[in-house]
């Protein structure tokens, strides 16, 4: 069995200097003490659904799974991470991507995580004495104790070993287990082959032995599960040469091409009537998923599902763009603080960070701009709703949508330039306007808190 080094107990145990005085919690029936949250990366919810996963489908059963959960804006594992760890959409906390141009808008670098710019729920929970432990990922900035895939890459038996050895030795109050060994099959294999479904089940089986081990320890009664993706995975069905983008300004990557200087109304037009093109954002479309970044160019392309740009190895699945698959994760809350059975409709990957805060009493990240999903937690009384944020988050939605498509009218020459000009300008203030709205409403779900 694993063990802690007995420095490294000794240093942990020295970390806990701030008394242990969560925020009262009166309003839950049951207040959880500890938190147990399993990042299974780039899993779909079909996959899910497929894979034999007994543990995951009791989590279910005594909790609720979102039927419509969606991650952030760039669909990539680093930005993700950082949104679900600080609550702040890719704009706000500006890690952007795994590449971002360069000052001069020539070429692409590599993005580190150290450049993100929001609190992490490891930072704002410290002051009440809330511990936080990370194994697999190192996007949790302050935790007492992190543990990042540079130690041991893709061992889920080994990831699970260290996670066991944290428990048994010193109990955080919030543990937080990344699992990659299904992203890297859906790469190679696909999202839904047989080989990514056997890496889901192992995760599953992982998982098991996690709470058993809280079982053990009599731990299991104040603990809350979550169990989530942090983004999607989109078949490879075709690529697509990087000329295609380079020739026209832009610079690849997977499923997306940034350009510096944005195109010209000819090569937009042409761009859109591509049929491996979804979409390009503009720098105010950028706005609205939060995600805009002045290292993102003018304007970034997205390709349609079941293409992205070449890669040295063929790919048999890959995300990034903000097509429906690429976006669309499995989210499950179970155990103490959840009501077994709520519905839990859409809600995003930023949620996470303000709902695990409340769970745990801790203060919510200063950057946070997700949602208390006040609808899946088990409280007194009535319960409280975010439906009016829910509507407007989909009104949202609705904009980028009628947005694409006026872009394809234009593109087709079904309008004149000018129209065009004056509905994009109406939808875009409705859509600001309705940002506006949403933000009030989320204050509002915090100040019920």
């Amino acid at each position: 069995m694993f063990k802690l080094d007995s420095q490294l107990l000794t240093l942990l145990r020295s970390l806990d200097k701030n008394e242990y005085a969560p925020a009262p919690r009166e309003f839950l029936k049951r207040a959880p003490k500890y938190a147990l949250h399993i990042l299974t990366d780039g899993i779909t919810p079909q996959a899910l659904a497929k894979a034999h996963t007994p543990t995951f489908d009791a989590l279910i059963k005594n909790g609720v799974s979102a039927t419509d959960a969606r991650g952030i804006f760039p669909t990539i594992t680093g930005p993700s991470h950082t949104s679900m760890l600080t609550g702040a959409r890719v704009g706000t906390h500006e890690f952007l991507y795994p590449k971002m141009l360069d000052a001069y808008g020539n070429r692409l670098l590599d993005f580190p995580e150290g450049l993100m710019r929001a609190e992490t729920i490891a930072e704002a929970w410290r002051p009440r004495g809330i511990t936080t432990a990370d194994i697999g990922s190192r996007f949790l900035r302050g935790a007492d104790m992190l543990q990042s895939e540079g130690v041991f890459g893709e061992d889920y038996i080994d990831i699970t070993n260290r996670a066991l050895a944290a428990l048994e030795e010193w109990q955080p109050h919030y543990l937080h287990v990344v699992f990659y060994v299904a992203d890297s099959a859906g790469h190679l294999y696909g999202p839904e082959a047989d080989e990514t479904l056997w890496t889901i089940q192992q995760m599953d089986e992982m998982t098991a032995r996690l709470l058993n081990a809280y079982a053990d320890k009599n731990l299991d009664g104040e603990l809350v599960v979550v169990v989530n993706a942090d983004h999607g995975m989109v078949p490879v069905r075709e690529t697509i040469p990087h000329a295609f983008a380079e020739n026209v300004g832009a610079l690849p990557h997977g499923r997306v091409a940034l350009a510096p200087r944005g195109f010209d109304d000819a090569t937009f037009d042409a761009l859109m009537n591509d049929p491996r093109v979804d979409d390009i954002f503009a720098r105010d479309e950028l706005e609205l998923l939060g995600a805009y970044g002045p290292r993102w160019g003018e304007h970034v392309l997205q390709l349609r599902e079941g293409w992205m740009f070449e890669t040295a190895r063929p790919l048999a699945g890959f995300h990034g763009a903000w097509c429906e698959t690429d976006r669309h994760i499995p989210m499950i809350l179970s155990g103490a603080g959840i009501r077994a059975g709520a519905p839990l409709d859409l809600c995003e990957l930023i949620d996470l960070a303000p709902t695990l805060s409340l769970l745990l009493g801790g203060e919510t990240p200063a950057q946070n701009q997700g949602r208390v999903l006040w609808e899946a937690l088990d409280v007194a009384g009535e319960t409280r709703k975010g439906g009016a944020y829910v509507d407007l988050l989909m009104q949202r939605d609705s904009a980028l949508e009628e947005l694409k498509q006026l872009k394809r009218e234009r593109a087709s020459g079904a309008m004149y330039r000018s129209e065009y000009e004056t509905e994009r300008a109406e939808i875009l203030l409705r859509a600001r306007m309705n940002l506006v709205a949403m933000e009030e409403e989320r204050k509002k779900l915090e100040i019920q808190n």
